[in-house]
């Protein structure tokens, strides 16, 4: 920005401005987190498949009825 007048004497306004970079690295590292945590949630649906038996949810079926 300039402060004093011109050769015609009347005043000037000059500026300039830069966009800064913003990496968006983090942004993409981040996205390994979450394919992991997908890939975690699908092996938890795989070992569910393959139980025959819920024990829990027996537990809770088994109080149920003896409330009754």
């Amino acid at each position: 920005m300039t402060d004093r007048p011109n050769i015609t004497g009347s005043w000037t306004y000059d500026w300039s401005w830069t966009q800064p970079y913003v990496s968006m690295n983090e942004f993409f590292q981040g996205q390994s987190s979450v394919e992991e945590e997908i890939n975690r949630l699908d092996k938890i649906d795989e070992d569910v498949q393959k139980m025959l038996t819920f024990p829990d949810v027996e537990a809770i079926l088994n109080k149920i009825k003896e409330a009754k």
